[in-house]
């Protein structure tokens, strides 16, 4: 018994393991092209629910497949419509896990196994080293799961267990209630799935029974996927709402033939399993897939309707836009020079925000000013990181000499446009540090007040084509340095002060970041201004 729950354990944990190295590494191998490719295929609905079968087959994961489609949505690469036939597709194709454990491949993964772990440690490899590591999850989660099932059979035959099941005395709707609820607990169908095939195997469970354990999985995983996209706002969380309804679809539909199969005699499902092998674990793999086939082939002609009532149920959030790209497409980027003048506006819409920093820090130090701030972060950070791709993709097209050095400038901002952001928002969430003092007070609306000209003066110049605003930024943005020690010197050296240690923090890290800040302003005015050619050049030196 000891062995067998051994059996059992290390089973799930290969498989967790195996999961997660999947999942983290194919998150990663994701990139502008794979993006760039569904994008285009879901154009068409039949080739984006043959394109998401095929990969969900390969990542073996709606997980991921969801992941892929909600950065999508984000990048406005794809409508809210043509991204359900794909997570249809998708259903279809991470359905093959289970029939795959049901074939004797362990020689195939154990020689995989072992190739990919020793090419892993080979220094030179490193670049495959996402995609190794995903083929060496893979292989640790199949490989899970055929422990988990060599141990599922002697444990369902220990006296505890076959005591406890003996209680259901059969019972249809306790095996399907099973299989939700351990699904649920677990946060994966195919570990429970497995289970129903290891119970059946022991004579556990009737084949009706370990068929409606393998129905109840998709109903647990789809309240598992609901709930886990609780904080998931706006077009994305249509996905979520979708997955639910795709399973809960999918339990009405194979329960109704069920019924009519089991209790009048029906020739339906079961009746198709046995017709396609003889082998009953396979017939039970089958039926997982069949789940997800029969429901896809149901909801695919109905996915205009329900997307556009999952629109009416989860109209885009407020943030929503401001994390999406607003000029940036893959339509819009085929063209080289359109993409340049395109991605200088969305950095221009980047900087236009920073004055928004400014007007939090004259707010009370509330949950809700944190929200907003933080809200306001993130959405600077997405936008910021959907542009990286197609700044990438500036220097692989057809460039002139003249456009050369303007990409140059475009790559040189993106990223002092980042460094300024984060500064930014550290100083918005250090300012409450001061806002309790009165010794500081003084210094604190100075500090908010004078960032606040600065921003604002600051970015109708950069958006502008006046020498003059130029030179004004010139001159505000001048070295701090000895401004800022000053006011430091000051406030400690005064004796009439006595400033505790959160408010000396404070006073340093306000002026620290503020001096940084403008020394960051001028450098990206200097040296990566919007229009080349138009301003003077200005001095650094001065």
């Amino acid at each position: 018994m000891a062995f067998t729950l051994a059996s059992i354990l290390a089973g799930l944990g290969l498989f967790f393991v195996g999961k997660e190295l999947l999942t983290s590494n194919l998150r990663n191998m994701v990139g502008r092209n794979v993006q760039l490719i569904l994008s285009r295929v879901a154009t068409v609905p039949l080739l984006g629910l043959f394109w998401g079968a095929v990969l969900g087959a390969m990542i073996q994961s709606t997980a991921i497949v969801t992941f892929i489609l909600v950065g999508l949505l984000t990048a406005r690469m794809i409508e809210p419509r043509r991204a359900l036939p794909i997570l249809i597709g998708g259903n279809i194709g991470s359905a093959l896990i289970l029939l795959l454990v049901t074939l004797d491949i362990r020689i195939v993964v154990m020689l995989a196994l072992g190739l990919t772990g020793i090419l892993m440690t080979q220094g030179r490899l490193q670049h495959w080293k996402a995609a190794l590591s995903a083929i060496f999850g893979l292989c640790l989660l199949y490989y899970g799961l055929v422990l988990l099932k060599s141990g599922t059979v002697p444990f369902a035959q220990s006296d505890g267990v076959m005591a406890l099941m003996a209680g259901l005395d059969g019972s249809l709707a306790a095996a399907f209630l099973i299989g939700a609820a351990l699904s649920a607990a677990c946060q994966s169908s195919i570990t429970v799935a497995l289970l129903g095939i290891g119970f059946l195997g022991s004579g556990l469970f009737s084949f009706e029974q370990a068929m409606l354990v393998i129905y109840g999985t998709n109903l647990g995983s789809g309240i598992v996927t609901y709930l886990l996209a609780g904080s998931v706002q706006g077009t994305a969380r249509r996905l979520a709402l979708f997955q639910l309804c795709f399973n809960l679809t999918g339990c009405v539909l194979l329960l109704a033939l069920f019924v009519a199969e089991h209790a009048f005699g029906v020739p339906l499902v079961m009746a198709l399993l046995r017709a396609v092998s003889s082998d009953i674990p396979q017939q039970l793999a089958l039926s997982y897939l069949v789940f997800n086939s029969v429901t896809a082939l149901f909801l695919f002609p109905l996915v205009g309707g329900v997307e556009r009532l999952l629109a009416r149920r989860c109209p885009p959030s407020p943030q929503e836009s401001d994390s999406q790209l607003a000029y940036l497409s893959p339509e819009t980027a085929r063209d080289s020079a359109t993409a340049i003048l395109l991605t200088e506006k969305e950095q221009l819409r980047l900087l236009e925000r920073l004055p928004r920093y400014a007007e939090l820090l004259r707010q009370a130090d509330t949950p809700a000013r944190k929200a907003r701030l933080e809200a306001l972060h993130e959405a600077f950070v997405s936008v910021h990181g959907q542009t990286k791709p197609y700044i990438a993709g500036l220097a692989e097209g057809d460039l002139t000499a003249d456009s050369h050095e303007r990409v140059y400038r475009i790559v040189d901002r993106h990223d002092r446009l980042g460094s300024i952001e984060a500064v930014l928002h550290d100083f918005a969430a250090a300012a409450p540090l001061l806002e309790g003092s009165t010794a500081l007070a003084a210094i604190r609306e100075a500090l908010t007040e004078g960032l606040d000209a600065l921003l604002l003066s600051y970015v109708e110049a950069m958006a502008g084509d006046d020498p003059d605003d130029m030179a004004l930024i010139e001159r505000i943005t001048g070295d701090r340095g000895e401004l800022m020690e000053g006011v430091r010197r000051n406030f400690f050296n005064d004796a009439a002060l006595e400033l505790d240690r959160d408010e000396k923090m404070g006073l340093l890290q306000l002026t620290g970041l503020f001096e940084r800040l403008v020394w960051l302003l001028r450098e990206m005015a200097l040296k990566a201004p919007f229009e080349a050619g138009t301003r003077p050049a200005l001095d650094a030196a001065e």
